[in-house]
């Protein structure tokens, strides 16, 4: 048994970034200081004007479609206690010098961020949980988190935050009452990863899967495992990876780490498992809980057979934290509704599941089986967008998702997308005759078609990828309905 202590949460006292100064600021972000005194203070961190409170400080992030110091001004207005920045000509050409705040250069403010939130957690006795993943990462931590708070004040990713700019600024919302915080991290080249635990430092690695997806830049399935596995690297020999038994890919992983190894999973031997595995009456999954030699019934209320292995994974983390099987039963048994994420919803006489968050060849092939399970006493309509960062295999996996749901016999499949109609043409090839296979070069014909076509107690899923924006095709939907 593998079991990491809690943390004192105790807090050093002499730096908590909610109220702190210029001098601290430049120590921790080896920055210039341009105007100001180093006792000057501020509360908090912003990189947007707009939600920027008096008395924070400014980072100037520029990104692809914006540059934080085009809105200098607007943090001047909104009584910003100081401001970072990398191009110098913009102060000169803004009312920063004429405000009596400070400013501070660096050669890359988003470095900076990172540099200050990795500070700041340093100076926490704090438990971090590091969650990655091709797919589950958010649901997971969710999970993870409903459980680690049944014991110790937990702080969390809100929203997508998962990124070299997100997960910062969840580390600067940490106070002296955490004790935990649970962290989504999101990648899509290697190296990101490996930054993001280097700031985190978290003392729990967490991987749920490994499958296609973000092979614009990782061109193989192993570049990808190198990629999430750069997590488990980054632990020492005191902390804990939690590892997918059931997953070939995750688990070579935990074959070359220094860690130690929880592993979970339904099928292989594992720490953690699921057994006597059965629908729920209502909605959701009954199972067996077993932890090493002990079993609890767990009910959870998540849609997809594939969320029993986020489940899993937050009970493994809990364990390894500590926590009594009973609070982790109890931390389970709470759904947790994430936005465009498998969210099952009634609109007006049809059902809808609402997965247009994201989708990649695994989650849409989860997906399908969800949809297959799916109690209705209507029809059953797969409605898919592109699924994109496939690099050279886009248009065979494509293929192979229109071959798959022809073989689970849906009674419709509506795409969206050149890509989604080589789905929609390997369907046909399969069994499905043309009137049940229909294929949309824009959202709006797919939702008038799905207007007219739909009846009552039918049953729709929708899915695609981020920028193929199936939600659309929801929204006009309902708009006409």
């Amino acid at each position: 048994m593998t079991i990491v202590k809690r943390r004192s949460g105790l807090l050093r006292k002499d730096w908590v970034l909610m109220d702190s100064d210029l001098k601290t600021l430049l120590a921790a972000v080896q920055g210039e200081c341009l105007m100001g005194e180093p006792s000057q203070k501020f509360q908090g961190v912003s990189i947007n004007s707009r939600t920027l409170k008096p008395g924070e400080l400014f980072f100037c992030i520029q990104g692809d479609r914006f540059d934080g110091h085009e809105f200098l001004n607007d943090a001047v207005e909104k009584k910003a206690a100081g401001v970072v920045i990398s191009d110098r000509t913009k102060l000169k050409e803004s009312l920063v010098q004429q405000a009596g705040i400070f400013a501070v250069a660096v050669p890359d403010t988003i470095h900076a961020l990172q540099e200050l939130a990795g500070y700041h957690r340093d100076q926490f006795s704090v438990q971090v949980i590091g969650v990655t993943g091709t797919n589950g990462k958010s649901t997971t931590k969710e999970m993870i988190a409903s459980v680690v708070k049944m014991q110790y004040p937990t702080l969390k990713t809100e929203g997508n935050l998962n990124n070299h700019i997100g997960l910062p600024l969840t580390l600067l919302e940490l106070k002296p009452s955490h004790e935990s915080a649970v962290v989504e991290m999101g990648m899509s080249a290697a190296g990101e990863i490996e930054r993001l635990a280097e700031i985190a430092k978290p003392k729990v690695g967490v991987i749920t899967n490994i499958s296609q997806a973000h092979m614009i830049q990782l061109k193989t399935l192993k570049d990808i495992q190198a990629a999430k596995g750069e997590l488990f690297q980054s632990l020492s020999e005191e902390s804990t990876a939690i590892v997918n038994a059931d997953d070939p890919l995750v688990y070579e992983l935990a074959e070359k780490i220094r860690a130690k190894i929880i592993t979970f999973g339904i099928n292989n031997p594992a720490n953690v498992r699921a057994t006597d595995i059965r629908p729920s009456e209502g909605f959701g999954y009954d199972f067996t809980l077993n932890v090493l030699d002990k079993a609890i019934s767990v009910h959870l209320p998540f849609l997809g057979r594939f969320n029993i292995y986020n489940a899993l994974a937050a009970a493994a983390t809990g364990h390894a934290l500590g926590i009594s099987l009973g609070l982790i039963k109890t931390g389970l048994d709470v759904e947790h509704k994430l936005s465009q994420r498998g969210e099952a919803v009634h609109y007006g006489d049809i059902e809808v599941l609402n997965d247009t968050y994201n989708a990649n060849p695994q989650s849409m092939r989860a997906a399908m089986q969800t949809l297959k399970e799916y109690t209705t006493d209507g029809r059953k309509f797969l409605v898919i967008g592109d699924m994109l960062e496939l690099g050279d295999s886009e248009q065979s996996a494509h293929q192979q998702l229109g071959k798959e749901a022809a073989r689970h016999g849906f009674d419709f499949l509506i795409t969206v997308g050149e890509l989604a109609g080589l789905a929609g043409n390997a369907a046909v090839e399969s069994g499905m005759t043309k009137d049940q296979v229909r294929c949309f070069d824009s959202h709006q014909k797919a939702a008038e078609f799905l207007r007219t076509a739909t009846k009552p107690c039918d049953c729709l899923l929708f899915k695609g990828s981020r920028g193929s924006h199936m939600e659309t095709v929801l929204e006009g939907l309902m708009q006409q309905k």
